[in-house]
């Protein structure tokens, strides 16, 4: 077994990437000097709290407090462990991994993430082969071929079969150990039965296989070919595992995505084999949510890639009423929206490949916006003429413009609706507002999406904001300020004392510093390193330093308070000269407060004498 992952190929990849660089490539960013700004992918907003700091090499969101590095970035969004963000991106940093061979990696319960992956893609191959080669596939292939669908594309897909076997994948697996059949289970690849026999999830079935953007295996969509049988349904998937959850994986992303990315548009359309046709017809945008209902999370993968999404349905009223569902979901996150409707009884793959892709091109071009469309399917719908069919409309058409991402966006929907349904554009534009009000007063407050978050530590303002202070300036003079002045001890947050020791220490860059410390430090790290100054206009030496002194003596004056309540209690217990000499001692450090609160020049002779006796004793 592999050791863990050296430190040094760690830091070649921290140092040899720029994070900018790095969140650039998932999300759109906005440049400013050595930092950006941009909408936090990891919780739902509308103006930017998520901020990058090039100088200090990381992240944080003022918005739903998720920070950290390069690494921690790509673990959030990809959705895996730390071993595997290193493996992510040490191709891009062009850095070999090496491991420790005398470090093993910690055990863990049940497979790893990676694992899943890998029997997928060793499922997926065998599949496949057993497409091209088991005289029992061949229902597989005549019905392919049916389909117009030939060796070529069977194999840019990777298409398989899953034979009738209940123990294909299983009985190999037990030959090399329970182990093994414990990541077929966690793939979804197998299922144990209530008495403990394990076997094969998929059986004579065409096999489609799901990966996700990087191109890694994530599931299975298995076809049943013999349709009298009661297996349960047509298409089978993979149950949601560490790998594959449906509601964030687009089938042919993979394929898709570089040409997505160069034109800023995607083609969204219904099943895999649509998505196929598509593609062999030219129509390289296109991905699928391989039928199931699209998410949120759909729309925000597709917005990491585009700003234009053309949403292809079916004409009759489930299509209408899922093209609309969609396009208010896309319209949630900013995305620009055009509906496709397709000829009755068609669909991209029926199309394509009876009329060719001229025909489907012309669907495209037909497209309408968002608005547009709704506004057809309400005139042909309803008598506009009539108050009720009429307030009926409005009120879809405003409902559709709610989803508008901000008020450019929505003035051209409802501008569009006023012109369709004839009516004022003032008048539409006040019920929407009146709309949007409404809809403002009854929403609750709503938690970020996502796993619930620790409640937030209640940390030293002060140290928090020499912490910052520290980490927001490159003064010459500030470190050593605050290692002349003040004893690390004093600092009463352990994050807070980690962090501050670290940048006045000036020997290591911060987060590689706090690579084995606890992730909250790390995330206050990040808060920090993104903070805005207090100081930012201020740059001339006296006020750097007049800031620490500040915050030095408000610590030290912390310190005291606690020595003053220590000896408040002890008095109560002594007697004679020992509560004489206590005594004494509360007068001292009395005495000293007093200097403190008097600012840094009062101060400064008090904290030195302290700092004297402490070096002696």
């Amino acid at each position: 077994m592999a050791g863990m992952v050296t430190k040094e190929t760690i830091e070649r990849i921290r140092n040899s990437l720029d994070i900018v660089d790095v969140v650039g490539s998932h999300i759109q960013v906005k440049r400013a000097g050595s930092t950006a700004t941009a909408l936090c992918p990891f919780h739902k907003e509308k103006t930017p709290s998520f901020h990058v700091n090039a100088a200090r090499q990381m992240f944080y969101c003022f918005g739903c407090g998720e920070g950290g590095d390069l690494f921690k970035f790509v673990m959030l969004y990809e959705g895996v462990d730390f071993p595997t963000s290193i493996e992510l991106l040490a191709p891009r940093a062009g850095v070999p991994i090496e491991y420790d061979r005398e470090r093993p990696r910690p055990k863990r319960e049940g497979p790893t993430k990676d694992e899943l992956f890998k029997a997928n893609e060793a499922a997926a191959k065998a599949y496949h082969r057993e497409l091209l080669q088991s005289p029992e596939a061949e229902t597989a292939r005549a019905y392919l071929r049916d389909r117009t669908l030939e060796l070529e594309a069977w194999q840019e897909w990777g298409l398989g079969y899953a034979p009738e076997s209940w123990g294909f994948l299983t009985d190999s697996a037990r030959q090399v150990g329970e182990a093994e059949v414990k990541v077929l289970e966690n793939a979804g690849l197998a299922v144990r039965s209530e008495k403990g026999t394990v076997y094969d999830r998929f059986r004579g079935r065409l096999m489609f296989p799901i990966r996700d953007e990087l191109g890694r295996v994530a599931g299975f969509s298995g076809r049943l070919l013999k349709e009298e049988e009661d297996r349960g349904g047509k298409y089978v998937n993979t149950p949601e595992t560490d790998a594959f959850r449906k509601s964030r994986i687009l089938f042919g992303l993979d394929k898709a995505k570089r040409e997505i990315q160069e034109q800023r548009k995607a083609l969204l359309v219904e099943g895999q084999i649509d998505c196929i046709r598509c593609h062999l017809g030219g129509f390289g945008l296109a991905v699928a949510a391989q039928g199931t209902a699209f998410t949120e999370d759909h729309a925000r993968l597709l917005k990491r890639y585009a700003d234009h999404v053309v949403v292809v349905q079916d004409a009759d009223t489930a299509g209408q009423k899922a093209a609309l569902r969609t396009a208010g979901l896309l319209l949630d996150e900013g995305l620009v929206v055009s509906v496709a409707m397709l000829p009755p009884g068609e669909d991209p793959d029926s199309l394509i490949a009876r009329q060719g892709a001229e025909a489907f091109g012309k669907v495209l071009a037909e497209a309408q916006t968002a608005m547009g469309f709704l506004v057809s399917l309400l005139r042909a719908k309803l008598d506009l003429r009539d108050p009720a069919g009429l307030l009926r409309a409005t009120r879809a058409v405003v409902d559709l413009a709610l989803h508008a991402d901000g008020a450019v966006q929505a003035e051209q929907m409802l501008r569009e609706a006023a012109a369709g349904l004839q009516v004022g554009y003032t008048a539409l534009q006040q019920d929407w507002r009146r709309a949007k009000r409404t809809r403002q007063r009854r929403a609750a407050p709503a938690a970020p999406p996502g796993p619930a978050r620790a409640p937030a530590v209640a940390r030293p303002v002060d140290e928090v904001e020499l912490a910052t202070l520290l980490c927001g300036n490159s003064h010459p003079e500030l470190a050593g300020f605050v290692r002349r002045w003040l004893p690390y001890a004093f600092l009463s947050d352990p994050a807070c004392r980690a962090i501050i020791e670290i940048l006045a220490e000036e020997e290591e860059e911060l987060m590689p510093a706090l690579a084995d410390e606890p992730e909250d430090y790390q995330a206050l790290a990040a808060r920090i390193a993104n903070a805005p100054s207090k100081l930012a206009d201020a740059e001339e030496k006296e006020n750097i330093l007049r800031a620490a002194q500040d915050l030095t003596v408000r610590i030290w004056r912390r310190h005291l308070e606690g020595q003053r309540q220590d000896i408040s209690r002890r008095m109560q217990e002594l007697t004679g000269a020992e509560r004489q000499s206590a005594l004494y001692e509360m007068a001292d450090v009395l005495r000293d407060l007093g200097e403190l609160k008097m600012g840094w020049e009062k101060a400064r002779p008090v904290l030195d004498q302290y700092l004297q006796r402490m070096a002696e004793e």
